[in-house]
């Protein structure tokens, strides 16, 4: 059996390994969640702030892959504006669009309007592809739900990211591209280690947005059954009993990995306060400082292991920027209301609670 390692505060297991981490490619694998990516911000925000990239290969889904597309173009603190100032949005999240006919999150207008206020830095990530570095997004096939690997390049990159990130029923169509539609990579492959280790990585890092011990799935099938229409339940119940069977399997990769396989899995040491949708700021900020956090222990313990490199103690300044984070956050919370952004829209409550 290989090595397994939590990651995530209170618990001293990374504090106790020793051992040399095994040869091979080094990948970094980030799950979706929604706006609980904000824990995955935080934690991607400390690696770039430390400059810890030695990974190889990249794998995310949906708001994993929107995370690792920061990452890859080496944007610190875009994810987290992404999340704070557009999925709070009502243009993005509108219970009664959906109510009424229309898509419950408008994946469209999200792209397109990131895309004109916030660019990703793209030539920066495809200089880095071009000297070896790969980045897969995952996205499921409508008519098998299949698992694709898509590379992104600068023509193809959001069209990935949206078709990563369409959630059945609530993006109603999918996402068209090379002539297949579409959904959620998370349906067929939520957490895709077997894909890095099937691709050659023998270090993986994983970044979830749930603790590890935390079986979201029956919940996930539960509130996810409610909004399809009885004539689609049959699709969805089939859909559904492929997302168990890959994420349990999953999971039993990550907790017991093949012998040569060292697989790091960091993790908040709580449920989150964000929701999948509609959470509020105050929320949002909060766990984006748990991800910082947990970034930061694992770069001053399992981290020192993949570079000679010895990463800064967390000394008094360090920590003194909490407190001007946490006045950052009171201003960019303020700017996000006048711009007309609501933290929860007004049916959003009634509907965690269902």
């Amino acid at each position: 059996m290989g090595k397994y390692i939590p990651v995530t505060l209170n618990n001293i297991t990374a504090l106790e390994f020793q051992s040399s981490l095994p040869q091979g490619k080094v990948a970094l694998v980030c799950e979706g969640g929604g706006q609980r990516g904000i824990f995955t911000a935080g934690v991607l925000d400390e690696f770039m702030r430390s400059q810890f990239d030695p990974f190889d290969i990249l794998l995310g889904v949906s708001a994993g892959a929107q995370n690792l597309s920061a990452f890859a173009c080496g944007q610190r603190g875009y994810a987290r504006k992404i999340i704070n100032r557009y999925t709070t949005n009502n243009q993005f999240f509108n219970p009664i669009r959906f109510v009424r006919g229309g898509n419950l999150l408008d994946l469209d207008w999200y792209i397109d309007t990131t895309a004109k206020e916030m660019p990703l830095d793209m030539p920066t990530a495809l200089r880095r592809f071009d000297t070896g570095r790969e980045f897969y997004m995952v996205a499921s096939r409508s008519d098998n739900f299949q698992a694709n690997y898509f590379q992104p390049d600068e023509p193809t990159w959001l069209e990935i990211i949206k078709a990563s990130s369409a959630i059945p029923a609530f993006y109603r169509n999918g996402v068209l591209f090379h002539d297949v539609v579409y959904h959620d990579g998370g349906i067929s492959d939520a957490i895709p280690v077997r894909e890095a280790y099937r691709r050659g990585c023998r270090t993986i890092v994983v970044v979830r947005t749930v603790p590890s011990e935390y079986q979201y799935t029956t919940e996930w099938v539960e509130r996810m059954g409610k909004w399809f229409e009885n004539s689609r339940l049959q699709r969805f119940m089939e859909m559904a009993q492929v997302h168990i069977e890959t994420y349990t399997e999953t999971i039993k990769f990550i907790q017991s990995p093949p012998e040569d396989v060292v697989i790091i899995e960091i993790y908040p040491p709580t449920i989150l306060q964000s929701s999948a949708l509609g959470s509020r700021l105050n929320a949002l900020n909060h766990d984006y400082h748990v991800g910082r956090r947990c970034g930061r222990y694992f770069l001053a313990t399992i981290g020192q292991h993949f570079s000679k490199k010895k990463f800064k103690q967390h000394d008094k300044k360090v920590f003194s920027l909490f407190e001007q984070e946490a006045k950052a956050d009171k201003a960019e919370n303020a700017s996000i209301i006048q711009q007309g952004t609501r933290s929860v829209h007004p049916d959003v409550r009634q509907i965690q609670n269902e």
